[in-house]
């Protein structure tokens, strides 16, 4: 008696789906807020009043260009100025200044300013910011406030000179939008830590779709054949990135996607979850088998073992599979759409229109019991059979005595729901 098997198949398409969901919410994912540090040179900044980028001084930077310095420092400062330990904080002076002016390799926090402060082609010409998480500042006892935008200076006094250093809170999750990106974010490894974990995880669930076990083919096996299960399982997947991954890409990061862009997180993600039904059909597929016995054929899949015993079949037909009628006037209108909408040039729509309206899928039907019909589908599309030995199927039938129809009669439906 024919026994269930297969399950591994579903095993490895969850792996598979699991890895790319997990592992690309993992790449996208935005650290939820950064501090970043950058040194100060009022002596330049104060000079820089008087020759601003828009080439036009006013008559307010104009004053603060001919204050005394003491005097621009407390009005630029406006009185929030944390003063620091040089002994416990004199270190970290030096070595975000060397960051800051452009000291990389001679800083410890070289690799803490944003990608672009090292392009050639973006490199500032003034001082560059340091980046570093909440978790690594003691910025809440300095006075700097755990809100988007608040900014603070701490200084720190050494042979009778002061030092001073701006931090500025970064709220990445309230300050990121659809297609926002901030122009200078602090290095990969800062803004998106778990990216490297994330292509891990996309890595360990294809390695697991490839090496799970799956069960031995023999040559008279009657069952769906692997290529045409590995090409479901590469368009399901084509199907799923795009739907899965724009949201993520639209809003800026994996939490963001769940915030304010939700609404388009849940129309893309409908329209993904069609792939996800692909992957379980291919699944089953994969796990199809019939198998023969003298009084029946069993369909074997890993959700059973289906009898049909030949004495009880009352009808076998050979029938004709086509996608249902609104399903082709869908796709017939937006080719029309299309061709209205002025995209007529590109003739994917009506490719899609006509494969939509002239696909057809050749399988048997059986009618034994009084029940729901059985569907064996046996050819794709173009009539090609995807069943390797399925004529012992048609001769098994025909020698219990059962005539089959062999005049084709068109049906209208989905295979995967019949």
């Amino acid at each position: 008696m024919p026994v269930a098997s297969g399950r591994m198949e579903l095993w490895r398409r969850l792996a598979l789906l699991l890895g790319v969901l997990v592992g690309v919410g993992l790449f996208f994912y935005v650290a939820p807020e950064m501090v970043s540090v950058r040194a100060v040179n009022w002596e330049q900044e104060q000079a820089d009043e008087l020759r601003p980028y828009s080439g036009f001084v006013t008559q307010e930077e104009r004053r603060l260009g001919q204050l005394p310095l003491a005097e621009y420092i407390r009005e630029k400062t406006g009185g929030r100025v944390a003063p620091l330990d040089y002994q416990q904080w004199g270190v970290f002076f030096r070595q975000v200044q060397l960051a800051s002016s452009g000291r990389y390799d001679d800083s410890t926090y070289g690799d803490r300013v944003s990608e672009k402060d090292k392009d050639d082609f973006w490199k500032p010409t003034g001082l560059v910011w340091v980046y570093f998480k909440p978790g690594e500042l003691s910025f809440a006892e300095w006075g700097l406030l755990p809100v988007d935008g608040d900014q603070l200076y701490v200084s720190t006094t050494a042979g009778g000179k002061t030092a001073y250093l701006l931090l500025y809170y970064q709220d990445y999750h309230a300050s990121l939008n659809a297609f926002s990106n901030p122009y200078r974010s602090a290095p990969g490894w800062l803004y998106h830590p778990y990216r490297n974990a994330g292509i891990g995880v996309i890595a360990f669930g294809l390695l697991l779709y490839i090496f799970l076990p799956r069960r031995r083919s023999r040559p008279e096996d009657i069952a769906y054949s692997r290529g045409s299960m590995l090409a479901g399982d590469v368009a399901a997947v084509i199907l799923l990135l795009p739907f899965y991954v724009l949201p993520f890409i639209i809003s800026g990061g994996t939490v963001q996607a769940f915030t304010a862009m939700w609404p388009i997180t849940l129309a893309m993600w409908l329209l993904a979850f069609l792939s996800v039904a692909l992957l379980y059909y291919n699944a089953w597929n994969s796990s199809y088998r019939i198998e023969l016995t003298p009084g029946a054929l069993h369909l074997v899949t890993f959700k059973g073992v289906r009898e049909c015993r030949f004495d009880e079949i009352t009808a076998a037909n050979i029938v004709s599979l086509r996608n249902p009628g609104w399903f082709r006037k869908l796709f017939l209108a937006v080719a029309l759409l299309s061709l209205f909408s002025g995209r007529g040039g590109s003739l994917q729509p009506a490719g899609s229109a006509l494969l939509a309206e002239s696909a057809a899928y050749s399988g048997l039907e059986i009618q034994a019991g009084g029940g729901k019909p059985l569907y064996i589908w046996f050819s794709d599309q173009r009539g090609a059979v995807i069943i390797p030995n399925f004529e012992r199927v048609l001769q098994a039938i025909e020698a219990a005595g059962v005539r089959i129809n062999q005049e084709p009669r068109e049906i209208e439906g989905f295979s995967m729901f019949m």
